[in-house]
């Protein structure tokens, strides 16, 4: 488990990791900086496929990405959260 904001994700699991097609948020992260917050119905698909994950590898500046995952089946609690942990981490990718 990890704790981020109010809510205990799962985690960390490395990125290079192979996920299950489930509904949720995500963080992705180093040691050092939040990455990005996202959300997605398909987690699997979503992490194959993400349009920043070059620009994650480029922020990691080598350091082990991570992600934590939280299961939220109902898409516009997910869309909260996303905006929430958004605003509190202020991650370097993504929307601002």
């Amino acid at each position: 488990m990890v704790r981020i904001g109010n809510y205990d994700f799962d985690g960390s699991y490395r990125l290079e990791s192979s996920f299950n097609e489930v509904p949720g948020v995500y963080v992705i992260y180093t040691t050092k900086n939040w990455l990005d917050v996202g959300e997605t119905d398909k987690l699997g698909s979503r992490m194959s496929n993400h349009e920043r994950k070059q620009e994650w590898y480029k922020y990691a500046n080598g350091l082990q990405i991570w992600l934590a995952f939280l299961e939220v089946p109902n898409s516009q609690l997910r869309l909260q959260i996303e905006s929430e942990l958004r605003s509190l981490l202020r991650p370097l990718c993504g929307e601002r």
